[in-house]
């Protein structure tokens, strides 16, 4: 599966119902620290030692850079202790 493509599907069905359905940002270099910032925070609440993997691209149509967070990475780690999956959301992150 594209991951990108399925995000950008999943944020345009939001965006018929929301004008800001996630963080989103002018810059590539914008989005980049703020998806590794969450990305750290993710890994620190679900108790592992490496941040999780994340991705951060352009939404043509929206004109905005998003990130989002690996959780399926993230909870299969040996290390991960569990938590709350639904923090980067919370954020304003997507995740898959």
């Amino acid at each position: 599966m594209n991951i990108i493509a399925s995000i950008t599907s999943r944020i345009e069905a939001s965006r018929e119902e929301n004008k800001q359905p996630c963080k989103n940002y002018a810059s590539e270099a914008r989005a980049e620290k703020a998806a590794a910032e969450m990305a750290a925070l993710v890994a620190e609440h679900h108790g592992s030692a490496k941040q999780a993997n994340y991705v951060v691209f352009f939404v043509e149509s929206w004109g905005r850079w998003v990130g989002a967070i690996d959780l399926n990475e993230m909870i299969s780690r040996k290390d991960a202790s569990g938590g709350f999956l639904g923090l980067a959301p919370s954020k304003g992150f997507y995740t898959y």
